[in-house]
C-alpha cells in the first residue's frame, strides 16, 4: 500500500513538471530568465548607469532607490520602440544603491536583470547596484 501512494506521488510530481511550461513566463519583473531581457540591467554605460526592464504590458515603468530617495515619479523608464523594454540612464556616483521598479504605479518589482538583491524589509526584495570609482 504504501508503495502505491509512493508511485502516485512521483507520477503527480511528473505531471506538474510538464505542466509548468505550458503555464507562460512569469509576469514582468517576477524571475523571467536573464536571457528574456535584450540587454543587461544595471549597465555601466556612458553618462550613468542604465537600468532595463521587458514588461510588455506595462502602460507606465518607474525606478525607484536610494539614489532618488525612492520617489515614485522621479525617474519614468521609456519604451522608445514600443516593445516592452523600458529603460533609464541615470548618472550615479560611486556606491551601492538599492533600487526597485515601479510597474503601473501599483506593482513593485526588484529588477529580473540584476541577481543581486537583498530583503527589504516588507517581505520581498530590493534589488542592489555597485558603482565603482
Amino acid at each position: 500500500m504504501r508503495h502505491s501512494w509512493i508511485l502516485i506521488g512521483v507520477a503527480l510530481i511528473i505531471v506538474l513538471a510538464a505542466l509548468v511550461p505550458a503555464c507562460g513566463p512569469p509576469a514582468p519583473g517576477m524571475g523571467m530568465a536573464k536571457e528574456s531581457f535584450p540587454e543587461a540591467s544595471p549597465k555601466t554605460v556612458e553618462g550613468g548607469v542604465r537600468f532595463v526592464l521587458f514588461a510588455p504590458k506595462a502602460k507606465r515603468v518607474n525606478i525607484a532607490g536610494d539614489f532618488n530617495n525612492w520617489s515614485t515619479g522621479a525617474d519614468p523608464l521609456f519604451d522608445r520602440e514600443g516593445k516592452g523594454v523600458w529603460s533609464i540612464t541615470i548618472p550615479l556616483r560611486a556606491g551601492r544603491y538599492e533600487y526597485k521598479f515601479l510597474i503601473d504605479g501599483a506593482r513593485w518589482a526588484p529588477d529580473p536583470g540584476n541577481p543581486k538583491k537583498v530583503k527589504d524589509g516588507f517581505g520581498a526584495y530590493n534589488s542592489v547596484v555597485e558603482v565603482g570609482p
